[in-house]
């Protein structure tokens, strides 16, 4: 059998109290610990667009949209209501479709996602690669007429 530790590595370890049968225990506290730890999802690193600002300013780093929604949102939210707690998954095949059909599309064209940070994430994933990054370099430069100016004055 091929060990990882030399007996050294492993009496030092018994030494310290890891062994098979506490394993388990201090597998749970390490998963705790991990658990405890700040969890920078979405939500949290939205909360770093917080500016002090008037109380009518338009904050556009934080997508607001200071209309709010239409009567119509407002109207289709309460209705929805009346099903809290439900997963209502034909709703999003019901806007996949009308969609489709409303711009002449293909099905397989229209994913219905709860929010962009998953489809922009998998987007980057399929797209990118060590050989065809996220962000490109564009060379730049000035026209002739800059470069003589520019150069003329050293």
């Amino acid at each position: 059998m091929n060990t990882v530790l030399t007996d050294e590595q492993r009496l030092e370890l018994l030494k310290r109290g890891f062994s098979r049968r506490n394993f388990g225990r201090i597998a749970a506290m390490m998963g705790a610990g991990a658990a405890s730890m700040p969890f920078f999802n979405e939500p949290a690193l939205a909360q770093l667009s917080k500016v002090e600002a008037p109380p009518d300013a338009v904050l556009i780093n934080a997508n607001e949209n200071p209309l709010g929604p239409c009567k119509e949102a407002r109207e289709a939210a309460h209705r929805m209501v009346d099903f809290g707690g439900r997963y209502r998954y034909v709703e999003g095949d019901r806007v996949q479709k009308l969609l489709c059909e409303q711009e002449g599309l293909k099905m397989d064209y229209v994913r219905i996602h709860p929010g962009s940070s998953g489809p922009l994430h998998q987007a980057v994933l399929a797209f990118t690669s060590p050989t065809r990054p996220f962000v490109q370099q564009i060379q730049v430069t000035k026209p002739a007429s800059a470069r003589r100016s520019s150069s003329a004055r050293k």
